[in-house]
């Protein structure tokens, strides 16, 4: 029976406006970009043509957040506002910011003063700080990239070094002053030596240097060093345990006394004369049990601010509450924390900022609902390719140095179910997601190149019966 060539016509007109009204949904509920940028990916990541492929990402990664940076140039708010002033006073060499109730709260900032500090003397100029974030952000993107190949494939680490290079919050980190990036920076590189093979004592001491100096920039190290510790004791070997006991420990040596080092220096030389204390560790779980603000930050609980008694009372009320409505608690905060990814601005002054592009001048708050969409399909994407990934790799991967982050990523699951949380602290974290992503994005390329050959092969013979 032959078909109606009217009918035939029919059926493609009503193809495409199928087509169009699938295109007009994917455009205005912002999905489409995400698809065009994920196939880009994809298509990238199976290339096998492409050559010094980390310099490229490298630089591509500088220029991409070099622009937002420019273009959005966001003023510094709330702590970075605080943390920046207090550097420009050093830099003066003034250290009158130690005697403000923040810094004899919160010694521990000071590190992170000193650093932009000694940045501002030689330079005197704020942006060189963003252009050393820029830096310290990229190179997070290649080493992604290179502990991925490492524990995965090359392509499955392309995927998750590219995703990430354009994560819009990792971008979007990049306009405030914030000292997750040079602390994640020095962290991930002494993680990188921590985990390479034959490693020998140098590369303990070198890693415990660069992450006791994270630690000095953003208080993160205890998790990263817990967890080293708890991996070295699952990977334990005969024949290996006195030197994994013993290179175990001189890497907690040197990261304590550094630490401690550098509060004292601190103290002797009348820049800060609490070193880097933190005063009030209370305050944290003061926020981090709060029911009201989801552990957010709670204007309502600075009334226990400089009572430690009472914030301690006001813990153990929290904590012996019912089970019911602590369940509520930490299924919110594992919600907020680790599922949403959060990239809304939260002041007002946006709201009527207009950005510049081309000579044409765009409301901030449109672009901004395009990559609120982007970032969190990204992201819970990636998050289901590590899940995948795990669950079918779970025994290669205890094998690997790629556990580690499943460690890291456990115990910061830990932290985070009592302490304060704020978007911008799963910074850190984020990256261990993206490097355990690469096992899911193997299975998912994998799937992609065999789909692509059976269309070739059928294509080819198709064209031979003709």
């Amino acid at each position: 029976m032959k078909v109606n060539k009217l009918a035939q016509i029919f059926m493609f007109f009503a193809i495409f406006i199928c087509s169009l009204l699938a295109i007009i949904f994917l455009v205005t509920n912002h999905i489409m970009l995400f698809l065009i940028a994920f196939g880009l990916c994809t298509y990238i990541s199976l290339n096998k043509k492409i050559k010094h492929f980390p310099i490229i990402l490298f630089i591509t990664s500088i220029v991409i957040r070099l622009i937002v940076v420019l273009l959005l140039n966001f003023p510094q708010v709330t702590d970075f506002s605080i943390l920046l002033e207090a550097a420009k006073s050093f830099a003066k060499g003034n250290f009158d910011f130690q005697n403000t109730s923040y810094f004899t709260t919160w010694a521990y900032q000071t590190g992170f003063v000193i650093y932009e500090g000694l940045v501002l003397k030689l330079f005197n100029n704020v942006l060189i700080l963003k252009l050393l974030n820029i830096i310290y952000s990229s190179t997070l993107v290649v080493l992604i990239y290179q502990i991925g190949k490492k524990i995965c494939t090359e392509k499955s680490a392309r995927m998750a070094s590219l995703l990430y290079m354009i994560f819009p919050f990792s971008i979007y980190m990049n306009t405030i002053l914030a000292n997750h990036h040079i602390a994640t920076f020095l962290t991930y590189i002494g993680i990188f030596l921590l985990l390479k093979e034959n490693k020998k004592l140098k590369h303990y001491i070198l890693a415990a240097i660069l992450i006791s100096f994270g630690n000095i920039m953003r208080p993160e190290g205890t998790i990263i060093v817990f967890a080293f510790i708890l991996y070295e004791i699952f990977k334990l070997q005969k024949g290996k345990i006195k030197q994994i006991i013993k290179y175990t420990s001189v890497f907690v040596v040197v990261y304590l006394v550094i630490g401690v080092s550098a509060s004292l220096i601190i103290t002797q030389t009348g820049i800060n004369k609490q070193g880097l204390k933190n005063n009030n560790p209370e305050w944290k779980f003061v926020l981090g049990f709060n029911y009201d603000s989801c552990g957010y930050y709670n204007e309502e609980d600075t009334i226990y601010l400089s009572d430690r008694k009472k914030e301690r009372e006001v813990i153990k009320e929290r904590i012996l509450v019912n089970p019911i409505k602590m369940t509520q608690l930490m299924t919110c905060k594992i919600d907020n924390f680790w599922l949403q990814s959060d990239i809304s601005v939260k002041h007002n002054m946006y709201i009527t900022k207009k950005i510049n592009i081309l000579g044409m001048k765009i409301n901030f708050m449109d672009i901004e609902k395009i990559f609120i969409t982007f970032n969190k399909l990204l992201y819970l994407l990636t998050l289901f390719a590590g899940l995948t990934g795990i669950i079918y790799n779970r025994k290669k991967i205890i094998k690997s140095s790629a556990f580690f982050f499943v460690i890291l990523m456990m115990v910061t699951f830990g932290v985070y179910l009592l302490i304060e949380i704020q978007p911008r602290y799963a910074y850190f974290i984020q990256v261990s997601i993206f490097i355990l992503s690469t096992y899911g994005y193997d299975m998912l390329l994998n799937k992609v190149k065999a789909i692509y050959k059976n269309i070739k092969k059928k294509y080819k013979r198709s064209k031979s019966l003709f």
